[in-house]
């Protein structure tokens, strides 16, 4: 048995975790979107608490 025989088998680049700058930036991206549309959402809306609390201040 040589030296050659006992290194281990070279690991193809198929099999290793390696991304794209696009394949990790694109569900950060989706995420803030969609977050921003529900601030949106949810900005526009005056809940019964708000009403209470805050209306008399005015």
């Amino acid at each position: 048995m040589t030296n050659d025989d006992r290194r281990p088998p070279l690991v193809r680049r198929s099999d290793t975790l390696s991304y794209t700058f696009a394949e990790v930036i694109r569900p950060a991206r989706n995420f803030l979107h969609n977050e921003k549309q529900e601030w949106e959402e949810c900005r526009s809306e005056v809940t019964a608490f708000e009403l209470k609390t805050l209306l008399p201040v005015l």
